[in-house]
């Protein structure tokens, strides 16, 4: 007597094309919904590391202090640099011996466009006339052939020679600064400014909307700069390293013009 062959089991029924259009599809959604959250947690990633090579930059010249009766070193001579990121090379090897990796120096929130390659090559490009480029600000002073108001720094008021509380002059008026609230290293967030000085006061907020960030000037390289830790084509802000040792965020909102170039194509927000 032949048995009935087992009617198909529904577990083992083959997928529809109909099926395969859903899986599809929710898998689409899946991604639309999980790659935003992965960019914000690569860009937290970039915030993290870049206030881990600020603190280790900001270390190294606390170490300074210590050995130099709090006193800061200058920095400019005996090749004096155009831009808040240019330093001599007697400068970066005492920093590289404090055990400071190079790679430190420059930002991830540029990786989008500058290789570890690329920054290798700010660090070496301009070695022969005797500085290196750095992917940090620094608010050193300067010595030697450029005046320090005039130069790498382009206010004065930014500048600082000592770890310790010292008084800046505002408007005629000597005002005292806590190491707490002074930056001493900060992220390069950078404008070309077409060569037009920022403006002050509530100017400033309309302003900050109307710069290049994204494609600053075009480097030794031939790429386009760029401000770290961008929001899209705004900056987010960016991480500053403190006179007193700690690092902190900074909004882009909360920043001001500091320091330009020789001949005030770009400017440094901190």
């Amino acid at each position: 007597m032949n048995e009935k062959p087992d009617p198909p089991h529904p577990g083992n029924r083959a997928f529809t094309r109909v099926d395969l259009l859903a899986l599809m599809a929710s898998s689409a959604l899946l991604l639309f919904i999980v790659l935003p959250a992965l960019g914000r947690v690569t860009g937290k990633t970039a915030v993290a590391q870049c206030a881990a090579n600020l603190e280790q930059y900001d270390m190294a010249l606390q170490i300074y202090g210590g050995e130099n009766q709090d006193n800061l070193p200058s920095i400019g001579f005996p090749v004096p640099g155009a831009w808040a990121w240019d330093v001599p090379l007697g400068y970066t090897a005492w920093l590289t011996n404090t055990g400071v990796k190079w790679t430190s120096f420059y930002c991830p929130g540029t990786s989008g466009r500058f290789t570890e390659q690329d920054n290798w090559l700010w660090w070496n490009i301009y070695v022969p006339a005797g500085h290196r480029v750095l992917g940090y600000a620094s608010t050193l002073p300067s010595i030697g052939s450029m005046d320090q108001t005039v130069g790498t720094y382009s206010f004065s008021t930014n500048i600082n020679s000592t770890l310790n509380m010292q008084r800046v002059n505002l408007s005629g008026t000597n005002l005292p600064v806590i190491p707490a609230s002074r930056v001493l290293v900060a992220d390069a967030t950078l404008t070309y400014g077409n060569g037009v000085p920022p403006p002050a006061g509530p100017a400033l907020n309309a302003a900050k909307l109307t710069y290049d960030w994204v494609d600053n000037f075009i480097t030794f390289n031939l790429k386009p700069g760029i401000s770290a830790h961008l929001n899209g084509l705004i900056p987010l802000g960016g991480n500053v390293g403190m006179l007193d040792g700690h690092v902190e965020w900074r909004d882009f909102t909360n920043m001001l013009p500091r320091a330009g170039g020789v001949n005030g194509e770009a400017f440094f927000y901190w």
